[in-house]
Formats: structure tokens, C-alpha cells, sequence
């Protein structure tokens, strides 16, 4: 399968790989019992520049800081699968890439670094401050730092339905989004590939307010979504399978002229059901089927995680079933496929 070509001046995705790093995936992969070649090693890159692999797995873990590749290690070794893409989360001043993810982004793995505009109380920054210049000592630092690792995924304030409108208006997201990109690519950050993450609510409200949140084809290389089913755990929430809760919105954006970016699911994930010890396992073995209807899905990152909400557990180790569910996933034929990403030149 062959990635959607971004329109005008809009890049696209791409996982550099040296020889140095190949090697380093060889040793891990003989650490955590993997097969050279057996397909669960995620994207590689050919002398020719393409990149062969299936869909890319991806996780949001709960470890930080210098747990964060132990934790990759664990869950690699539970699975049978290598993560791809490692999410991890960020406020403005927080001085990152940490040690640890220079290190995972060393063996290979694919950072996509999730910068919230909050300070370090919380407190919420104008969109607006930020498009008009006031943080652009910190925007440069940060490209400073991005610029000495290989390719990385950068979201600028994620899940803009939350903070609407306390940071600002959608003309604001949008003014930030840019600002952030421009000065990024001023500054030589080349290497940055950009994520624009929804919540993904398909109410009529949002749907007709997320064209007013893109940043533009040129600003965009992915467009991501985090859908949740979290029936019992938030209010009036009920229980849908992968197809239910990815498919509204996967089929909104192709219908809205979205479709020539590759999508992602930054986030994603599912409680327990109800009364039901085998539903959470169920879940996860409809995921296979469910991709076949959706072709551009080209990255799936797990949100294994607790919280939020704290009463929403989408964890993978909620139970002794549900964990090997997962394993199955990740070693199931649509993560196990070769297909080609045009990984061209910034």
C-alpha cells in the first residue's frame, strides 16, 4: 500500500534508519527473542529512500523519564512486537528530548513528542501569545535540541477541544500551529514531521469546527484522532467495538478532503466491559478485520495508561486475558505486512 502524496508543499512521513541503528535493532531484537526479518521490527529504510512495513505500533506508556526504556522493553517483550512510535507528553518549558528518549530515538524508535502549550503550574498559554511571537525563545531552543535526533513527530497542543476556547479562538489555534511550524523550519529543524491531533468528537458542533482548526497542507504531515471506548466509565458512554469508534470520523475525513494525509491514532484504547471478562480481549481481536475498511489508518499508538479520566483504566494489563488480546494484535497480519511510504525529502 502506498501513503496518500501530500498536496502542495505538505511533507511527508519518514523513519531514518543508519547502519550504526540497524544494528542496535538487531541486538535488541535478539534481547527481547525477535526474529531478524519476521516482520515485527516496524519500518526500515532502503539505500533507495522508501520505507517498507506494515501499519506502524506505537504506545504512550506509563513510565517517564529514565523508566520510560525499560518500560518500552517490557512491553516489546510481552508482545512480541517493537514499538514503532513512543508517545510522550510535554509542557512549553520542559527541557526535552530527555535523556531516555534520545536514547530510544537512538535505537530506532520514533518519537512523537506531544508539546502542551501550559506552563509549569498548569496554567494555560494563549494561542495568540504564542502566534505573535512572545515564546519564540523557547520554540527556537526546542528546535535546537529536535534538530540533533533523527526523524521525530511533533503535536503542538493536542486535543484543541479541550482548550477551547481558554487558550483562544480556532484562528488563534491556527495562527500557533504556523507560528510554531515556520520558525521550526527557520531555525533548520528539518527533521520534524507534524501531527494535527483531534480529540476526534463527531458531534455536528466539532465536525463543523475542525476545518476551522487546520493549520493547512502545508503545515501538516499526519492527521491523528484519539478515539476511546469508555462505556461504564464516563456517563452515557456505550460500549462500541474498534469499527465503531474509529469509523465515524475516519469516514468524516475522507468525505472532507483529508484523505491525502496518512492518519494516526495518537491515542486509543479500551476499558473493560461491563459484566463481560472477555469483552476488553474481544475488542482487541476485532481491530484486524476492522483496518481492512480502513486503509489510510497507517499508525496505531495504544494509550496504556490509567487516566485520564482517572476512572477510565485503558491499560493493557487489566486482566490476564485482555494481555494476550493485545499480544495477538501486535503480531497479527495488518502489523505484520510490508507496505511502501514515500518517505521523500523535506
Amino acid at each position: 500500500m502506498t501513503a496518500p502524496t501530500a498536496r502542495g508543499n505538505a511533507r511527508r512521513p519518514r523513519l531514518l534508519v543508519g547502519a550504526a541503528t540497524a544494528v542496535l535493532l538487531l541486538v535488541l531484537g535478539l534481547v527481547l527473542g525477535l526474529r531478524p526479518g519476521d516482520g515485527d521490527h516496524g519500518c526500515r529504510v532502503s539505500s533507495t529512500g522508501s520505507a517498507t512495513c506494515g501499519l506502524w505500533w506505537g504506545g504512550a506508556l506509563t513510565a517517564t523519564n529514565s523508566a520510560l526504556p525499560a518500560a518500552v522493553a517490557t512491553q516489546q517483550q510481552a508482545t512480541g512486537r517493537r514499538l514503532d512510535i513512543v508517545h510522550t507528553y510535554h509542557r512549553w518549558y520542559d527541557d526535552f528530548p530527555t535523556a531516555s528518549e534520545r536514547a530510544l530515538a537512538g535505537t530506532g524508535h520514533l518519537l512523537l513528542l506531544n508539546w502542551e502549550p501550559v506552563d509549569q503550574q498548569g496554567g494555560l498559554m494563549p494561542w495568540a501569545s504564542i502566534a505573535a511571537g512572545a515564546q519564540d525563545a523557547q520554540i527556537n531552543d526546542l528546535a535546537a535540541r529536535l534538530r540533533t535526533l533523527p526523524e521525530v513527530l511533533v503535536s503542538f497542543s493536542h486535543e484543541p477541544e479541550l482548550k477551547w476556547p481558554k487558550h483562544g479562538g480556532t484562528a488563534d489555534f491556527v495562527a500557533a500551529f504556523r507560528h510554531v511550524h515556520d520558525l521550526m523550519e527557520a531555525d533548520g529543524a528539518h527533521n520534524v514531521s507534524w501531527v494535527w491531533d483531534m480529540m476526534g468528537l463527531d458531534n455536528p458542533s466539532w465536525l463543523a469546527r475542525y476545518p476551522q482548526l487546520w493549520p493547512g497542507n502545508s503545515y501538516v504531515d499526519w492527521v491523528a484522532w484519539d478515539p476511546y471506548n469508555s462505556a461504564g466509565c464516563e456517563p452515557d458512554h456505550q460500549w462500541l467495538s474498534f469499527a465503531q469508534t474509529v469509523g465515524p470520523l475516519y469516514r468524516w475525513l475522507e468525505a472532507h478532503g483529508f484523505g491525502d494525509k496518512p492518519f494516526m491514532l495518537a491515542e486509543y484504547g479500551t476499558v473493560e466491559k461491563p459484566g463481560d471478562p472477555a469483552g476488553k480481549a474481544d475488542w482487541y481481536a476485532g481491530i484486524p478485520s476492522a483496518l481492512s475498511a480502513l486503509p489510510n489508518l497507517r499508525a496505531l499508538v495504544y494509550f496504556d495508561i490509567g487516566a485520564p479520566p482517572a476512572n477510565c483504566n485503558w491499560q493493557i494489563s487489566t486482566s490476564a486475558i485482555s494481555a494476550r488480546a493485545f499480544a495477538g494484535l501486535a503480531r497479527s497480519q495488518p502489523f505484520r505486512g510490508t507496505a511502501t511510504l514515500d518517505i521523500g525529502a523535506h
